[in-house]
């Protein structure tokens, strides 16, 4: 199959000789993946969320939490769904000691499904807590990781890069699939790692009730942000949790991730996305113009840590820019 790939490949780069193409296999099922046992001993307990709609094509979520099951026997993996799934479908969960939280749809979705998520993952969550767990993984039934040992790599960066805050314990581990460099406070909300009680006071969060049409969303990327939709709200909603005064700045935004955070690039866990353009997952990519709709980076949270993200007054201006699309 790669060899035929390649083949191809190698006509297009003839084609368009103006840029380079590579791709990237990855199994479909849990069968051909392998695991050493020893990588799932860890000293306190760790559960995995995996929140939303079941995905049935290619049996996609099941054979994912198959792939953690093999990777991690001993860890707390939690199924946080609906209730309008069949018990055949949720038994086949279980048999592989899967724990399931089946919720109620909220009566309102909320703006792009966000109330949906806010209930699946809270309960999730919660779900964790209540069965001991120290450390919590929020993740979606729609994306994969494929890294063999993300969860002690989630860990280590935990232990790298200590913070003192009286309202936190530790850092909140992000990816920078979805977390934009000039949507302030735009932090993904695909995936995040952190201690169960921070990861509760992040997503412990009242419903958005409010409707788009009713929204000043703006034409800017500024006041994009400040209506403070999806991934914005809920990143604002935990800054009031721990007195963060929030004044919709680029450099506070990037402070509140070099201080509260760590953004984690996706390509390093391998996440996969099983949605949209999956054959173009790095659409992103800015090294060779610069963008508006620019992801943030590991190497951008890790130079603003160290202050060296070269900050001035002109990036603001970027923000009163059309939108980031």
């Amino acid at each position: 199959m790669f060899k035929i790939s390649k083949i191809f490949m190698i006509i297009l780069e003839k084609v368009f000789p103006s840029h380079y193409l590579s791709m990237v296999l990855r199994l479909r099922k849990s069968d051909g993946v392998c695991a050493k046992p020893d990588v799932s001993d860890f000293k306190d307990k760790v559960a995995i969320v995996m929140q939303g709609p079941i995905v049935i094509k290619d049996n996609f979520t099941y054979e994912t939490l198959k792939i953690y099951k093999k990777r991690f026997p001993k860890i707390v993996i939690i199924l946080s769904t609906w209730d309008d799934y069949s018990k055949d479908e949720l038994n086949k969960f279980k048999a592989i000691n899967v724990d399931i939280v089946e919720n109620t749809k909220p009566d309102y979705s909320g703006i792009a499904n966000i109330n949906f998520q806010i209930k699946s993952t809270k309960n999730g969550i919660f779900k964790a807590n209540e069965l001991g767990s120290k450390y919590c993984l929020k993740t979606r039934t729609d994306q994969r990781i494929y890294r063999h040992d993300f969860m002690l790599f989630f860990l280590s960066l935990l232990d790298s890069f200590k913070i003192e805050n009286k309202y936190l314990r530790r850092r909140l581990v992000a990816v920078s699939l979805n977390t934009y460099k000039f949507r302030l406070y735009g932090i993904s909300d695909m995936l995040m790692f952190g201690h169960i009680d921070d990861m509760l006071k992040y997503w412990n969060v009242s419903y958005d009730r409010r409707i788009l049409k009713d929204v000043e969303v703006g034409e800017s990327a500024l006041e994009f942000s400040k209506a403070r939709l999806c991934e914005v709200y809920l990143c604002t909603e935990f800054l009031k949790k721990i007195n963060h005064c929030i004044d919709f700045t680029l450099e506070d935004y990037w402070n509140v991730l070099a201080d509260y955070f760590c953004i984690t690039d996706s390509s390093s866990i391998d996440l996969f996305w099983f949605k949209y353009d999956r054959w173009n997952e790095n659409r992103r990519y800015q090294n060779m113009i610069r963008k508006l709709d620019e992801e943030f980076y590991f190497s951008d949270w890790i130079n603003s840590v160290n202050n060296l993200r070269n900050y001035s007054n002109k990036q603001e201006k970027l923000l009163n820019k059309k939108n980031m699309t």
